[in-house]
């Protein structure tokens, strides 16, 4: 496929390559050696899930596409994130031993309901987690790692013992570290070439001053809480930075250059959608170079870029963001305003440049306002009040002109305009309160025809447009 693209060829989307005829092919002598910035490659874009030749063709190698080897292969975990409910499973434990689970405002969390951690300094835990990874690792050998982290609740255990080593290890991730080297370290001898990987997520974020991982242990630390319309290094904002045991705050570039001083495999988990609201227009579109540069310069040696992970894709310009992050993930200095041009020019055609000019008003804006955009903020962005949505739909009304003969590409533009009415619709009709049955109707019957599956995280398009 390098091959291929080095002769004019793109392949920017599962169903749209560019391939250009040649009457007479020539190539040129190649002597090409190049590795790749980043190990470890991922996002869960659908065309990534779905499609394993795309995948290829992105050079993506991580765990959301089952890559063949005859494709690449692909680093596969025996474990995913969020591990503790499978190895320690509450259901199994929680009335016999409820003293494994987290304590948490005054009490044991061993409730059906509860959300609940592990009690990391309860020293019968490390033998039943070895037991349930060793199983798991022996019902897939040809997995490598294998995620012990905690679960998604910022509810960590606040029982005497627990408190004692966060306070001393300076971050409560010194307390999980220091179980899952233990765990590491029983498993190395029957799992030599096994990766053990944590989470540093919430309370777990900030690093830990004392306790360091084991050669066979892995962080994956997450931008969860972090402003996506500002580079890492220039943005200012210390509303969502995380509180240290000792009181004190930091923010997510803090932490990465703290991880980068005392952990020797780091990953990052990054995001690249609003998870409540996947249609919105994320104006992301400026820190996906810079950001993943950042990376590299602290030493990450892999990145998973959560997305839209949607069955059927989603709007706001997912193709895009799948192909520029592809390139990104393989080499951030990559000249990525040539990859945007080549793949607006082609996929849109005459229509590129409004929908660029669109694209950069978002970006504009953020940056001139200095606006602050979080990855599950519900509220409307000051970007897509109705006099800017005016704005966007004259740019759109042009966009579709130019192409109304070529019904592919006019398809492409109507699809990427549905974040411009899903705004509309969301912020006017169903929270404004003027619940236009027509125009709803309109927009769903239009996001089924693109075969637009759900317009968040958690939800059908069913039951969301039953609701």
């Amino acid at each position: 496929y390098d091959l291929l693209q080095t002769l004019g060829c793109r392949f920017f989307t599962p169903d749209c390559e560019k391939i250009p005829t040649l009457t007479k092919l020539e190539i040129a002598d190649i002597n090409i050696r190049e590795k790749p910035v980043f190990e470890f490659r991922d996002t869960d874009y659908s065309s990534i899930k779905r499609y394993s030749k795309f995948a290829t063709q992105c050079r993506i190698n991580g765990r959301w596409n089952d890559i063949p080897e005859f494709l690449g292969g692909s680093i596969k975990y025996a474990l995913g994130a969020h591990s503790f409910a499978v190895l320690v499973p509450h259901k199994e434990y929680r009335d016999t031993h409820p003293e494994y689970f987290s304590f948490y405002n005054g009490r044991r969390q061993n409730v059906e309901n509860d959300h609940w951690q592990l009690c990391l300094t309860n020293p019968e835990l490390v033998d039943i987690v070895v037991e349930n990874a060793r199983k798991i690792l022996k019902e897939n050998p040809d997995r490598k790692i294998l995620s012990i982290s905690q679960n998604d609740n910022p509810y960590s255990c606040q029982c005497e013992n627990c408190l004692k080593s966060d306070a001393e290890e300076g971050s409560p991730v010194g307390t999980l570290i220091k179980f899952v080297n233990r765990v590491a370290e029983i498993l190395e001898p029957e799992f030599p070439d096994v990766t053990f990987d944590i989470l540093a997520y919430h309370y777990t974020r900030p690093a830990s001053q004392k306790t360091q991982t084991r050669h066979n242990v892995c962080v994956r630390l997450c931008a969860s809480t972090t402003c996506f319309a500002h580079p890492f290094e220039k943005c200012d904002d210390r509303s969502r930075a995380v509180k240290h045991p000792n009181g004190k705050t930091s923010l997510f570039i803090d932490d990465l250059i703290e991880w980068s001083k005392v952990c020797n495999r780091l990953y990052v988990w990054d995001y690249t959608s609003n998870f409540p609201l996947y249609p919105m227009p994320f104006a992301n579109w400026r820190v996906l170079k810079p950001n993943l540069q950042t990376m590299a310069k602290y030493n990450v040696k892999g990145v998973f870029e959560e997305a839209n992970c949607a069955r059927n894709g989603g709007v706001d310009f997912n193709e895009l963001r799948t192909y520029l992050i592809s390139k990104l993930l393989w080499n951030p200095d990559c000249d990525i305003d040539t990859h945007r041009k080549e793949f607006m020019d082609y996929y849109y055609g005459q229509a590129a440049p409004y929908l660029d000019q669109y694209l950069n008003m978002l970006c504009d804006f953020v940056e001139r306002e200095n606006y602050h955009l979080y990855i599950q903020d519900t509220k409307r962005p000051p970007y897509l009040e109705d006099e800017w949505l005016k704005k966007y739909n004259q740019l759109f009304d042009k966009a579709e002109a130019v192409v109304s003969g070529d019904g592919i590409r006019l398809a492409r533009v109507q699809k990427a305009r549905l974040s411009i009415r899903f705004a509309d619709i969301f912020w006017n009709e169903v929270l404004g309160g003027n619940y236009n049955a027509e125009k709803i109707n309109a927009f769903f019957t239009d996001l089924r025809a693109h075969n637009i599956s759900r317009l968040d995280e958690w939800t059908n398009i069913e039951r969301t447009y039953r609701a």
